[in-house]
């Protein structure tokens, strides 16, 4: 596959052949842009920077190329679909950042994402330490974690459909219990707390009920 490396600079006419490979690069602050066929549209495959690459927010396409900014420094192929060999099909996702460094996992996100595992001693707080775009999910500062994405067919589980989000939070790190009836079990969905919530250390759950303790505030999915 063809790989180019793009700059503010123009390169000419734009190749058109679909699913070229090419590299777009923001060193600073200011927008670079980089010429090329964008009917299909565009997907980031790659994230090269330490920065966070956000489509809307760093880095996004018009007819005529790709255009990054704020040190958004990425990998892209023209077309949307991601090649299937890359894909990551399936409900669970694992994606790590090794090294303090941004790592991003190729996925299917279009129905949503939650974190359900932490794997790693730093805290995962959203759009902090992780976030996803519409190809797939990115960690950094060290965050390790499992996730789950959401159903796209109808085989969606009963515990997909009929969970219930729940929010409890331990203020000025004392205990509190959020009443609750739990069927099955719970998930953590979304971390809020800078403090890590670690299940059977700061929270928990029984039938009755979710409990939090040591500065741990999160959402939870209750089934």
């Amino acid at each position: 596959m063809l790989l180019l490396a793009c700059s503010a600079d123009a390169f000419g006419e734009p190749p058109t052949a679909s699913g070229m490979r090419f590299r777009c690069e923001s060193d600073r602050t200011e927008q670079h842009y980089c010429e090329v066929d964008t009917d299909e549209g565009i997907t980031l495959v790659k994230q090269l920077s330490k920065t966070p690459c956000m489509q809307g927010r760093n880095w996004d396409y018009d007819r005529h190329g790709v255009w990054v900014s704020h040190r958004c420094r990425a990998e892209f192929i023209t077309g949307k679909s991601v090649p299937v060999e890359d894909k990551v099909d399936g409900t669970l996702v694992r994606c790590e950042s090794r090294a303090n460094r941004v790592e991003h996992c190729l996925a299917e996100t279009r129905n949503g994402v939650r974190l359900t595992r932490l794997l790693s001693d730093s805290d995962c707080v959203e759009n902090l330490d992780w976030g996803y775009d519409e190809t797939g999910i990115w960690t950094a500062r060290g965050c390790r974690a499992e996730f789950r994405v959401g159903k796209t067919d109808a085989t969606a589980s009963p515990i997909e459909t009929r969970s219930t989000k729940l929010l409890c939070e331990s203020d000025d790190r004392q205990r509190k219990r959020c009443e609750v009836t739990v069927e099955k079990g719970v998930d953590l969905l979304r971390q809020l707390s800078r403090t890590r919530c670690v299940k059977g250390t700061n929270w928990g759950w029984d039938s009755a009920g979710i409990w939090v303790d040591k500065g741990c505030r999160a959402e939870f999915g209750v089934y």
